[in-house]
């Protein structure tokens, strides 16, 4: 089983979207896939799987271990279903990190060929117990960013976490990274200037996996998302260096100082 952690620093670029969203393609490519929400404050995974609620924990009768729950051929669960959605999760840190190893060591997977972590936007001691509760069975990080230039600045900090806990990257998926006109032009949807997120991953060596749309036509984010599910069995896992965050730290600022000179 290959666990694949959905990550970004930055809060609001789309991680539980995109936890279904290439859970779903790697299904429809033929893949036996799970998914796990352990973003305790706000989990929502159940709502982006198109449920009004979240479905109640069941455990099953030998060891009394967690059992997910199963949609559109999907494996899922989220701490939502222990505690509802309008509950304020209150938890000290210590509550939360138990919390989070049951649900990685003590849920009755079936037999999964991917299962897909959707981790909440932080670096927390909670973001940092959970890395360390996956070390060494973690097959990689796929980062999800806004090709934005405020998006990028926190895809510096994600990349240096991530570079500290030794955890390999897979890629980079841009979402949102663009809209189409009923004319059927691409335009960019954000105040924000853009940043070319291809360029970025390109002179760091980092795989740029594709580029999500935001739109409403499912068909268009499926598209994208079963380009990617292709060729996510041929990648192999990137470990960060010091020397190549050098090189992005140049690269965003270099691109900082263009935007600040466009502003003028």
């Amino acid at each position: 089983m290959r666990r694949i952690i959905i990550s970004a620093l930055k809060g609001g670029t789309g991680k539980t979207t995109t936890t279904v969203n290439l859970g779903k393609a790697l299904h429809r490519a033929g893949h036996k896939v799970g998914l796990l929400d352990v973003d305790a404050t706000a989990p929502t995974l159940y709502k982006a799987l198109g449920l009004a609620e979240a479905p109640q924990w069941d455990l099953d009768s030998v060891a009394a271990n967690l059992l997910p729950f199963k949609i559109d051929g999907l494996y899922a669960l989220t701490l939502a279903s222990h505690y509802g959605e309008s509950p304020a999760v209150l938890w000290d840190e210590p509550t939360l990190i138990r919390a989070m190893r049951e649900l990685i060591h003590d849920v009755q997977w079936p037999e999964l060929d991917y299962l897909i972590l959707d981790s909440p936007p932080s670096s927390s001691g909670f973001m940092q117990a959970l890395y360390d509760a996956v070390a060494g069975d973690v097959y990689g990080v796929v980062l999800v960013f806004q090709p934005t230039d405020i998006a990028v600045a926190d895809l510096v900090r994600t990349l240096d976490f991530i570079k500290i806990k030794r955890v390999p990257v897979l890629g980079l998926i841009a979402n949102m990274a663009y809209c189409i006109a009923p004319s059927g032009k691409q335009f960019w949807p954000f105040i924000s200037p853009k940043a070319e997120l291809g360029e970025v991953c390109e002179e760091n060596g980092i795989p740029l996996l594709g580029e999500i749309p935001l739109t409403s036509a499912q068909n268009m984010i499926d598209a994208g998302f079963d380009r990617i599910a292709s060729f996510m069995d041929d990648i192999k896992p990137l470990i960060l260096k010091d020397s190549m965050l050098t090189k992005l730290y140049k690269a965003i600022a270099k691109r900082a100082v263009k935007t600040a000179i466009r502003r003028l």
